[in-house]
């Protein structure tokens, strides 16, 4: 298997002790407060 992708923005920590090579972190990056939840951004 070339790619292993798993986890995300709160695990990604334990997803690449498991040998994961590809992280969903776009939270991270993108929206740290949510605020899409409300309807603002």
């Amino acid at each position: 298997m070339d790619f292993l992708s798993m986890g995300m923005t709160n695990d990604f920590e334990v997803a690449v002790e498991e040998g994961a090579n590809m992280v969903r972190i776009g939270r991270a990056i993108f929206n740290t407060t949510q605020e899409w939840r409300k309807g603002n951004g």
